[in-house]
């Protein structure tokens, strides 16, 4: 089973400060947005530096997938997640000037048709399938700074998803959130390729809230398989920011 993704970014406002950034890598199977949190200095370097150290993590610890083995890449996953919060706490430490960084992360690793998904903060993930959007996310609270604590003690939700062929997953920034509740993007969003789609969900985005940053991944899932039944674990330890999640 294949995934082919792509993203699409606006800044919000008159001006170009843009403080979503976005990862798109196929070869990896590794989709992320990342949104540096509003009123905090420097939230755009917060994302980027947060986006960089999963695509390294990730790269590096490739040796250690196996195909199928959910608890192996979930493992790789929560790791990845504390990883990228430990180089954003270590940026602010280095940079006196960065004080106050903090971003959400909202992860995908895909291998075969296991999904994993990593995430912290309020940017979301959704699954559309069979014409309909299930968010897959919970809005979490940015209370606490990156560095309020080491980054292996900051909690995230780490989840697991059985994909079908067919699947369209999108990660957002909550500049973004708002379409993927609009009936007229679900419905035609399986027959849209996922270029045009992140560019009409952020576009849409921008006529609602021009002044608010926009970001979009959209990933597909093809293979031979027929769709199936959604499955989601439980997040492996339970956290305040642990759910379950029931679709029908």
């Amino acid at each position: 089973m294949a995934t082919e993704g792509t993203g699409a970014s606006r800044a919000g406002g008159e001006g170009l400060h843009n403080e979503d950034v976005f990862l798109v890598e196929e070869g990896l199977g590794l989709y992320v947005v990342c949104d540096g949190a509003s009123g905090t200095p420097a939230g755009e370097i917060a994302a980027r530096v947060a986006g960089e150290a999963l695509e390294e993590f990730v790269e590096r610890a490739e040796h250690d997938f196996e195909p199928g083995r959910a608890g192996d890449a979930r493992g790789v996953v929560e790791r990845a997640m504390h990883h990228a919060l430990s180089a954003v706490i270590e940026a602010e430490r280095t940079r006196p000037e960065l004080r106050g960084l903090t971003t959400t992360v909202t992860m995908l690793l895909i291998r075969g048709s296991l999904g994993v998904i990593g995430h912290r903060g309020d940017s979301r993930a959704y699954l559309v399938r069979r014409g309909r959007a299930h968010q897959l996310t919970v809005d979490h609270e940015l209370t606490e700074r990156a560095s309020d604590g080491a980054g292996d003690e900051i909690e995230c939700d780490v989840f697991t998803l059985e994909v079908a062929n067919g699947d369209t997953i999108v990660l957002c920034t909550d500049g973004a959130e708002e379409v993927l509740q609009d009936d007229g993007i679900v419905r035609v969003a399986g027959t849209l390729s996922p270029r045009l789609l992140a560019s009409r969900i952020v576009a849409a985005a921008h006529r609602r809230t021009p002044a608010q940053d926009a970001t979009a991944v959209v990933v597909r899932v093809r293979g031979e398989r027929e769709p199936g039944a959604l499955e989601l674990s439980v997040p492996s330890r339970r956290t305040s920011f642990g759910h379950t999640l029931a679709l029908d």
